[in-house]
């Protein structure tokens, strides 16, 4: 059954927070309320308004954000431009880094991406460190979304946005977008104030038209090739750039 079949009509855009100094040193912060955006996320957050009319083109009906600090204030310049309220809510946080948590270390930081490519890759009873399962990040994740589409799947116009965090939206996109491959999410996580843009409904699916600001086919994805974190994401393409 193709899609339009199923009657899709959502857009659903998530949005990567703008940078902190977290995201700099490499800690897996994930906590209540975490490190708030540093000059730089604050500058990123405030150009996502003319970001959002370029790459989505339409007004988000709904704006979301996860109740961590850093989400909200990226949101703030959105809900102000579109003259929309923000929804927080606590289902939509990071996957939680548990025992982990603030750790700068390469152990931990493997540990913790191993954990989500895990469960990327069918291991969802797999448990972060003191935390949640894949299942139930998961599960808790597509109540957030779930809440942020009520009532609008048959409205053809209907475009929602929810900010929110790096990991959540590889493990959440693996998992629910068609489209997202392992090798792409794996090696090319999503940058500060980025947009990854899918269509459909949480009851028919989704599937993927943008990932972190480009079309899927223009991310350089070698099969089979190393993880990255964000960071590491971020080093590899400047240094692509400037070969």
């Amino acid at each position: 059954m193709g899609w339009a079949q199923k009657g899709i009509t959502l857009r659903l855009v998530l949005i990567r927070h703008g940078e902190t100094d977290s995201n700099l040193s490499g800690a897996l912060d994930t906590a209540w309320p975490g490190r708030p955006l540093n000059a730089t996320g604050r500058e990123q957050a405030v150009a996502l308004v003319d970001k959002f009319h370029k790459l989505v083109g339409s007004a988000p009906q709904r704006l979301a954000c996860s109740f961590i600090l850093r989400t909200r204030q990226t949101a703030e310049p959105l809900a102000q431009a579109f003259n929309i309220p923000v929804q927080v809510d606590p289902d939509l946080r990071e996957v939680r880094a548990g025992a982990l948590e603030m750790s700068t270390t390469l152990e931990d930081t493997r540990e913790y991406l191993d954990t989500a490519i895990g469960w990327v890759t069918g291991d969802l009873e797999r448990r972060m460190p003191g935390a949640e399962s894949g299942a139930e990040t998961l599960a808790r994740f597509d109540r957030g979304i779930a809440r942020l589409c009520a009532g609008l799947e048959d409205d053809p116009e209907a475009t929602v946005a929810v900010v929110i965090h790096g990991a959540i939206m590889r493990v959440w996109g693996a998992n629910r977008i068609e489209g997202l491959t392992l090798d792409l999410l794996a090696q090319f996580p999503c940058q500060n104030c980025s947009l990854t843009l899918a269509t459909g409904s949480p009851t028919a699916g989704w599937k993927a038209e943008l990932w972190s600001d480009r079309h899927l086919e223009d991310w350089p994805v070698v099969p089979g090739g190393k993880p990255r974190t964000s960071k590491e994401a971020r080093e590899h393409l400047e240094s692509v750039l400037l070969s």
